[in-house]
């Protein structure tokens, strides 16, 4: 599962290269994990190039690269499934056998399928301390048929389903349906996913994917320190935020390749962390933010955010509040990271969800909302005892008072939840 989170990891940071490389000054937030899981249940019914198209993009041809001491219950999973449908083939006797490259990728897909239910599952087991609303569908034209394989393979791995509806004859029932879906997963906070004419009837195949996060700090902003302080969001633009400002024991370090400070703040029992990394403050804080996010990879993220580079320390921080909403179109963003096939009519091959050969995808829409504030309850037991009390104050000073980049992360299993960019609170 530790190759899955990697590729995940790999595809959110190519995912916001991509969104980012025509707008450098726009905020940006999306989920790279549902993201990834949405397109996985897509990869699960992908044969040939269109399967191939998508292992690349998303990393998942990495999968196999996983060297682990403890026992994989996947690939125990796999094992017993390759056993079982060679017992399939002996009794059917003179059974064709499907070539190499074909078993290669129906392997590829188990484990990937296999991967993302453990992952799911394990996050689903975690949320009393947040709320993480996932909302993840397919929606397909009712007159294409959907293989019972399929739909098993989704709900058992993907905790999802499948659903038809009628686009050609009911265009706008089927579009207030889904909308109403996703309003109801997402707390009422995802309003509209689809607005008019963004279905038509013409739509075969739609990949819903909207996502709502909200948590409470370890340690809580009091509401009394937040005041009216400017933000910078250029060399001559600034602009009044709500800025809040705590002093605690925070882990805090610095990068010196990028000459970046990296803050860690965490959330309720410290399941989630979110973690700020901010350029240095300069006459140009754009130009400084897109060198940060240019030299980000993800074996550097790892290294950046480790223990050995953060220590813990007295910090004084200075963050401002904001909620970002976002909403993007993907059709257009993955076929330029070279996922083209899925969505062209005559090159897709989804036979895996559909035996109907005219199945492609007609859109994918990925939408986002966080709200980050003051609200959060104090750690227990923090006494506020520290052997500092009889020193002059001594500590570091983190001010998120000009443009940041920040992600929120389980930390026991490293997966990103969250990715984005704060231009303009």
């Amino acid at each position: 599962m530790d190759s899955l989170i990697a590729a995940n990891s790999k595809f959110c940071f190519d995912l916001f290269q991509e969104i980012s490389k025509n707008d450098g000054a726009k905020n940006i937030f999306f989920c790279p994990l549902s993201l990834s899981a949405a397109l996985g249940m897509v990869r699960l019914g992908a044969r040939s190039d269109s399967a191939h198209q998508i292992d690349q993009v998303l990393h998942f041809d990495e999968l196999s690269q996983e060297k682990s001491a403890a026992p994989d219950p996947c690939l125990k999973y796999r094992e017993r499934r390759v056993l079982a449908d060679s017992s399939l083939e002996g009794q059917k006797g003179g059974t064709k056998s499907p070539s190499p490259q074909a078993e290669s990728s129906k392997e590829q897909n188990e484990l990937l399928s296999c991967y993302f239910g453990q992952l799911l599952s394990k996050l689903d087991r975690i949320k009393a301390d947040y709320t993480l609303s996932i909302a993840n569908r397919l929606y397909g034209e009712q007159e294409f048929p959907i293989c019972p394989e399929y739909l098993d393979g989704v709900i058992q791995f993907y905790h999802t389903t499948i659903e038809s509806v009628d686009f050609r004859k009911d265009t706008e029932r089927s579009r207030q349906k889904i909308n109403f879906w996703v309003e109801s997963q997402s707390q009422g906070k995802i309003k509209e996913l689809f607005s008019k004419d963004t279905i038509n009837n013409g739509t075969v195949l739609v990949l819903v994917n909207a996502v709502y996060f909200k948590a409470k700090w370890e340690n809580y902003f009091d509401v009394k320190n937040t005041v009216d302080a400017p933000f910078s969001l250029s060399e001559n633009e600034k602009k009044t935020v709500k800025m809040m400002y705590q002093v605690g024991m925070f882990r805090i370090g610095f990068i010196e390749e990028v000459k970046a400070q990296i803050l860690e703040l965490p959330y309720t029992k410290g399941k989630l962390s979110m973690f700020v990394l901010l350029p240095p403050d300069s006459a140009d804080n754009l130009k400084c933010l897109q060198e940060l996010e240019r030299n980000i990879t993800y074996e550097k993220i790892v290294a950046w955010s480790s223990s050995e580079n953060m220590p813990e320390k007295e910090v004084a921080v200075s963050f401002p509040q904001f909620t970002l909403e976002d909403s993007y179109d993907l059709n257009s963003i993955l076929q330029d990271m070279g996922i083209t096939d899925v969505f062209d009519e005559k090159k897709a091959d989804l036979t895996g969800i559909s035996p109907n050969p005219s199945l492609y995808l007609s859109k994918v829409v990925h939408k986002t909302f966080v709200e980050v504030d003051e609200n959060g309850t104090q750690a227990v037991g923090a006494s506020g005892a520290s052997g500092s009390v009889m020193s002059a104050p001594s500590w570091e000073t983190f001010n998120a008072d000009h443009p940041f980049l920040f992600f929120i992360r389980h930390n026991k299993n490293q997966t990103i939840f969250f990715y984005g960019r704060v231009c303009s609170p």
